[in-house]
């Protein structure tokens, strides 16, 4: 269960998902699912508010932000072409402050999170969770999901998209 032990627990949230739940207006869901303490690396905060959030979006993020810890923090734990820099720092970070959890979207950082036992979710696993614990209900999660498809260009694979939809019981 993602709720417990929530006192000692620390999350630390890459760019991706924070777009797209700012995009479908969830960010309140992070801390209702995981509560304890948030970081969000100052080189990651710059690139949500960067030139492509659009005013709404920029808006809410900025409001989720003000409520967050913003670190000062760029480092890697290994040279990578294939993570941009704030992946590399987020996943340094995480390691060196022995984070619970890693909010993060990009395949390859996930995989490296859990090769350093850290918790990982994403946007699709935040809302699909947030529907187990009665945070959002199932036909909700679908909407946001086939809206960040659809108009916002999130991109997954349709059977991922189809496990999904089993998992939320929608067809």
């Amino acid at each position: 269960m993602l709720r417990s032990d929530s006192s000692a627990r620390c999350v630390i949230c890459d760019a991706s998902p924070l777009i797209f739940l700012a995009k479908v207006d969830a960010l309140a869901l992070l801390q209702a699912l995981l509560p304890g303490r948030w970081v969000v690396l100052q080189c990651v905060a710059d690139e949500v508010l960067g030139e492509r959030a659009g005013p709404l979006e920029a808006e809410r993020l900025r409001r989720w932000l003000a409520k967050v810890e913003i670190i000062d923090f760029e480092g890697s734990l290994f040279p990578s072409r294939a993570l941009s820099r704030s992946d590399q720092s987020s996943l340094a970070w995480a390691v060196k402050n022995h984070a619970d959890w890693l909010i993060a979207d990009d395949r390859l950082l996930r995989r490296f999170a859990k090769e350093h036992q850290l918790g990982v979710i994403g946007f699709c696993g935040v809302l699909v969770k947030s529907v187990e614990h009665q945070l959002l209900d199932a036909r909700g999660a679908r909407e946001m999901i086939d809206q960040a498809v659809e108009r916002h260009g999130l991109m997954i694979s349709v059977s991922v998209y189809r496990r999904i939809m089993e998992v939320l019981g929608e067809r």
